[in-house]
């Protein structure tokens, strides 16, 4: 189709740009050209270099509300409760030859305030936790048992009459037991439950009324914990629950205990009342449970993050107190985590009170040195994106793979012209949309768009070898930009409390270097492609870089965010980078990532191992792609995020020149000596 467009050149115009039409004067007076469409050149708006970094600048200032709304609810929930079990404050006072209440007044003047109330199974009633008989039906007398027409097998409890909660443990079993049969005797009560004695030894039976009673006495913060029972839905545990919070008003929470979720998979009415009641559910750290993510989703957001150490980890690692006093610092600290659970040291056989008090007591100065108080924390609001920052999203994806494709078709250096601009911006808001509204498209775009960030940080790094620091401040702050858009639109309320995990952490570490090494065969940075290196027999020195590149993705893919496969003694020198650098940056990026970005600049510069440069460019892809998925760590406070990121730029910069150093110290004589024989 014809085209007509305005000719303000000079007479010289249509040598200069000869188009093959007819020429008319139109109603102004001015000489425009009939020409066609594809012969119609494109208008420029700015280089691309330019565009990249101005829509960099736009999506942060787009995600600007959303960071300070996460800012302002980080910064209003830092309240932090430390707790210990019922049963150790016990034993510590056994230990100690004091009463419990002088303990526990102790232990609040170092900042405990809450107390946690087991559910008894089968095994801790049999043990003599509590002053009743428990055993088979059997084992009673005749006379005890007469006219009970249950199986012999049956769990059966005998209470005397004496016994002050007797009541209370009727009316708990009416609620929560269907078919327990209860017979009165002249001294005793005979307590018949449905179940046999196998089927409750790892089940809950009964609360531990004497530890809710101590809190109510002493006014502390109790957490009931419920455990499964067979034969026990949903509403007999809700009904339960109700029960105990309307005896204890001091019930505050509920732990889950036991593999399952009491009530599962009923869960509804669990969760109903708890919502009603005002009960929030502290969520162990770390811990799997079957029910837990269907319970949590369902009690949203009155949920708030416990931790704990226990014992076979304390032994395994030979942590100190010191170690013991930081983990809990940090996990408050760095993952919003809002109870701890302290225990006594099963390292000390005796003596456990003073070290107890006294780490308590640091680990509560140590928290109010950071800026949290002691007492018993609120949960946070529940709050999602806005459509501000899912179109801030979507124009971070869409810059990044824009360059990446103009530079993989070596047509980065072509200016923008309007038209891209308008078509980029229509794009950015259609997708933007599609992502506020539907999951599927914000669960993928997250990962896409987190390994292109990370991918574009790398080639920018890499590709300005000549300017050293230019490149790598170029890469990070294109890794800030898009960890913070990032964190703006995925930092929601399920994500902070670990409801809707990030689905793109693996992506996010896997595509960068796949994305590097196609950039790098097509472009031919690398001298070969991948047909050529095929075609020819590999030498040892590939085998082994290979060889060096599969290991260490398998590990680094297992190792994120299991913390099982870390050795102890990264872990001891991980506590004390933490101790040095306040936040510790992570282990790939300024061990890996950053030196390998050194090592390519002095190869690149002199022109030294043509062919095992491209190993260089995939790890230094590392680096990137770690300190983007440092921002999608959303339980993390957004600026701790950021300074761990920048530690870990400035320390592999640091690892980076003493590397270089060693080069031309080390290993360029070594090369000089034998290397060619191996990389030959």
């Amino acid at each position: 189709m014809p085209i007509i467009w305005e000719d303000k050149e000079s007479d010289n115009a249509e040598a200069e740009n000869p188009i093959r039409g007819r020429e008319h004067d139109d109603r102004s007076g001015h000489l425009v050209t009939l020409g066609y469409a594809k012969d119609r050149p494109k208008r420029p708006f700015c280089s691309m270099e330019r565009f990249f970094w101005v829509t960099l600048l736009i999506a942060v200032l787009l995600s600007g509300g959303d960071l300070f709304r996460r800012l302002v609810v980080e910064r209003r929930h830092r309240v932090v409760a430390i707790v210990i079990e019922y049963r150790d404050l016990v034993l510590l006072s056994r230990q100690a030859g004091e009463n419990p209440e002088a303990v526990f007044a102790q232990m609040r003047e170092r900042g405990v305030i809450g107390i946690t109330a087991a559910e008894f199974t089968g095994k801790d009633l049999a043990s003599g936790v509590a002053p009743l008989s428990y055993g088979p039906l059997a084992s009673y007398p005749a006379a005890v048992r007469n006219g009970i027409e249950a199986p012999l097998d049956s769990a059966a409890l005998l209470i005397d009459n004496s016994y002050s909660n007797l009541k209370d443990v009727i009316d708990f079993l009416r609620i929560r037991t269907k078919g327990a049969l209860i017979r009165a005797l002249a001294s005793n009560t005979l307590i018949v439950l449905p179940n046999s004695l196998d089927e409750l030894s790892d089940a809950g039976v009964l609360p531990d009324f004497s530890a809710l009673e101590f809190a109510e006495k002493v006014q502390a913060v109790s957490l009931y914990r419920p455990a499964p029972a067979p034969g026990v839905d949903g509403v007999r545990t809700a009904e339960s629950i109700r029960w105990l919070k309307n005896k204890y008003p001091l019930i505050a929470s509920v732990v889950p205990a036991g593999q399952i979720v009491a009530g599962y998979p009923d869960i509804g009415p669990v969760a109903r009342v708890l919502k009603e009641l005002g009960i929030t559910v502290a969520q162990a750290e770390f811990v799997r449970q079957i029910g837990m993510s269907e319970f949590l989703s369902a009690v949203r957001p009155s949920i708030l993050p416990l931790h704990s150490l226990v014992k076979d980890e304390l032994i395994s690692r030979r942590m100190t107190r010191d170690q013991v006093v930081e983990r809990m610092v940090r996990a408050a600290h760095e993952r919003s985590i809002r109870i701890i659970l302290l225990r006594p040291y099963e390292l000390y056989s005796v003596g456990k009170l003073a070290p107890f008090l006294e780490d308590a007591e640091r680990i509560r100065d140590s928290l109010y040195m950071k800026g949290y108080t002691s007492g018993w924390p609120d949960t946070i609001p529940m709050f999602r994106a806005s459509i501000l920052a899912a179109i801030a999203l979507a124009a971070v994806f869409l810059v990044t793979l824009w360059s990446y494709v103009r530079r993989y078709t070596n047509t980065a250096s072509r200016e923008v012209s309007y038209a891209e601009l308008i078509l980029i911006c229509i794009c950015a808001a259609a997708l933007g949309l599609a992502v506020w509204k539907i999951s599927i498209v914000s669960r993928l775009l997250g990962g896409l768009c987190s390994a292109l960030v990370a991918t574009e940080a790398v080639l920018w790094a890499l590709d300005r070898y000549k300017k050293l620091f230019e490149g790598m401040l170029a890469g990070l702050l294109i890794v800030l930009a898009g960890g913070l858009t990032v964190a703006a639109f995925y930092g929601t309320t399920t994500s902070m409390l670990r409801l809707t995990p990030f689905s793109g952490v693996k992506l996010t570490l896997l595509l960068p270097p796949v994305l590097v090494l196609a950039n790098d065969l097509k472009r031919r940075i690398h001298p070969e492609s991948m047909r050529d290196m095929l075609s020819r027999p590999p030498v040892w020195g590939e085998l082994a870089l290979v060889g060096i590149l599969m290991i260490g993705a398998v590990i680094m893919t297992i190792r994120s965010d299991n913390v099982s496969f870390v050795p102890g003694w990264e872990a001891h020198a991980r506590d004390m980078l933490e101790r040095i650098l306040w936040i510790r940056p992570r282990t790939k990026e300024f061990l890996v990532g950053y030196p390998c970005i050194f090592i390519y600049y002095i190869l690149r510069r002199r022109n030294w191992a043509i062919h095992y440069r491209e190993v260089l460019r995939i790890g230094a892809s590392l680096a990137y792609s770690s300190a983007l998925n440092t921002f999608t760590h959303f339980h993390t406070l957004l600026p701790l995020t950021v300074v761990r990121v920048v530690n870990g730029w400035w320390l592999g910069i640091v690892v980076g020149f003493v590397v270089l150093i060693l080069m031309d110290y080390i290993v360029v004589p070594i090369w000089k000596i034998g290397g060619r024989t191996l990389f030959d």
